[in-house]
């Protein structure tokens, strides 16, 4: 394998390992909202009808996901993580594989896009990272009885009466 076929092939596997993450993000944020929706669903009183669901969740685009997540989640920090990787997203799914010829045979400037790739990568692996451990904690939660949180943190006479 020459500079260039090696070059070329280290920036398809930069691309690969990228688009994976952004995956794992959709699909994370996807299941982490449907069990919040879960976990609203469980805690509210039987006057409300709580009906969003995780289906409703299937073809939204990563941006209204981490919208939809920011409405569940007291997560700011990771909220703000999320909207700094959309763009990075948007390029490695819409640009990065629209290579030229010349750019596909260009060791320098396959090298140059390979570090920007890992500069993305520093960014979108802790996100799924912490989007796993949220998941796991929901995960946990969701084990427990239905309302036994509620019972457990507002003993009925604390609870106003209808």
């Amino acid at each position: 394998m020459n500079d260039h076929e090696r070059a070329f092939a280290k920036y398809m596997q930069s691309v690969q390992l990228l688009m994976l993450d952004f995956q794992f993000i959709e699909e994370l944020l996807k299941i982490i909202i449907g069990c919040c929706y879960e976990a609203l669903r469980r805690s509210a009183p039987s006057l409300v009808h709580f009906r969003p669901t995780r289906s409703d969740l299937e073809k939204k685009s990563l941006g209204r996901l981490i919208d939809k997540y920011e409405e569940v989640s007291r997560n700011d920090s990771l909220v703000r993580q999320l909207r700094v990787v959309v763009q990075d997203r948007n390029f490695c799914a819409h640009q990065s594989l629209v290579l030229r010829f010349e750019k596909q045979q260009d060791v320098k400037y396959l090298e140059n896009e390979c570090v920007r790739l890992e500069a993305i990568r520093a960014k979108s692996k802790p996100c799924v990272e912490s989007l796993y451990s949220e998941l796991e904690q929901l995960a946990s939660f969701l084990r427990e009885p239905p309302n036994t949180t509620i019972e457990r943190d507002a003993p009925q006479a604390a609870r106003p009466s209808l």
